[in-house]
């Protein structure tokens, strides 16, 4: 492992106020890493939407070492989207540092390592919330990306196994230690997944224990909620995960609340299915569009919560199998309303 000297925590983060490494991130707005989700194009949209920093889906370390084609195709970014931040996913600090330098090379300004994924797949295979089962490993996979990378490197976490599991905390000490950036804490335990609310008295230990910033994720669903978890807890930035699907434009209404900005209503109907059909096409540029119109099947029933005819809508979307019969589905929506 080639040997260099760490970069230190930047001075003079504080609530509400995020900087990683060298990057000032403004607002301290953030879209989190989701399976499936979050690539290049939803990224970018999020970006325009008004998001500080955007996370990658999770990228397996063991694949970029094989040359797999799909892993490959993740690692994608662009300029317009930066900063932006790829999140690598393995079991061993080796598979780690040789997946740091192939993530640089792809465009990354900051590396994110998954600690916090509770998919049995990946769980399997020793990685995501198996680290923090492990802390020595997780650490050492930490301090081998730290050591390979030349930009930041932080780490996504939970606050452990199960409920009342506190290892967050001594975790996030160590990992400051070993020179990561910025922590993003999920302020739920694997066990709880997504069924209990997040704790958010979590976040406020983790700012008090560690002297690098922190950002904050769990039940953040608008943008309200960035000013209230900036001033409940003290952290650096808000994550938004699940909230954001079919809403990138939540960025812009969190960033007008923490400026104290009147805040955007929501896009009408109409405005709502543009950007839906904008999304369409960055996603036919970027994957083809058979792909494109499979994922916008899902997609769209996040885009359309809470439209009318919307049921309709998303059962005539089930076979559309081009954009141009996407294009036209959606201009007959918006001329029947």
């Amino acid at each position: 492992m080639k040997s260099q000297p760490r970069e230190q925590p930047a001075a003079g983060h504080g609530p509400g106020r995020l900087v990683i490494g060298s990057l000032h991130i403004n607002p301290p707005l953030v879209l989190a890493p989701m399976a499936g989700h979050t690539n290049l194009p939803f990224r970018l949209l999020c970006r325009r939407g008004g998001a500080g920093l955007v996370v990658s889906e999770m990228i397996s370390a063991k694949g970029l070492q094989y040359g797999s084609r799909k892993t490959q195709l993740l690692t994608r970014t662009c300029p317009q989207e930066r900063p932006v931040a790829l999140q690598l996913f393995g079991d061993t600090p080796e598979v780690l540092y040789n997946g740091v330098g192939k993530l640089e090379a792809a465009g990354a300004d900051i590396i994110d390592l998954n600690m916090g994924c509770c998919v049995p797949k990946v769980r399997s295979a020793g990685a995501g919330i198996e680290l923090m089962a492990d802390p020595e490993r997780g650490i050492a996979c930490a301090a081998a990306m730290v050591e390979a990378a030349s930009v930041p490197v932080t780490v996504k976490l939970r606050t452990g196994l199960t409920s009342g599991d506190m290892r967050y905390l001594d975790m996030g000490v160590k990992l400051a230690e070993v020179g990561v950036s910025a922590l993003a804490l999920h302020a739920r335990s694997a066990e709880q997944k997504m069924g209990e609310k997040a704790d958010w008295s979590h976040l406020a230990r983790l700012v008090e224990a560690v002297n690098i910033p922190v950002i904050g994720n769990g039940d953040a669903v608008t943008g309200a909620d960035a000013v209230a978890m900036i001033g409940q807890t003290g952290c650096a930035g808000v994550m938004y995960g699940r909230a954001a699907l079919g809403r990138p434009w939540l960025f812009g209404q969190a960033a007008a609340a923490l400026e104290n900005r009147p805040v955007p209503a929501d896009p009408d109907a109409a405005g709502i299915m543009a950007i839906a059909l904008c999304h369409a096409q960055m996603l036919a540029l970027h994957y083809g569009e058979r792909v494109a119109m499979h994922q916008m099947r899902g997609g769209m029933a996040h885009y359309t919560r809470g439209l009318p005819y919307a049921l309709h809508l998303r059962r005539q979307m089930h076979s559309i199998r081009s954009l141009q019969e996407f294009k036209r589905l959606i201009c007959e929506y918006v001329r029947a309303l």
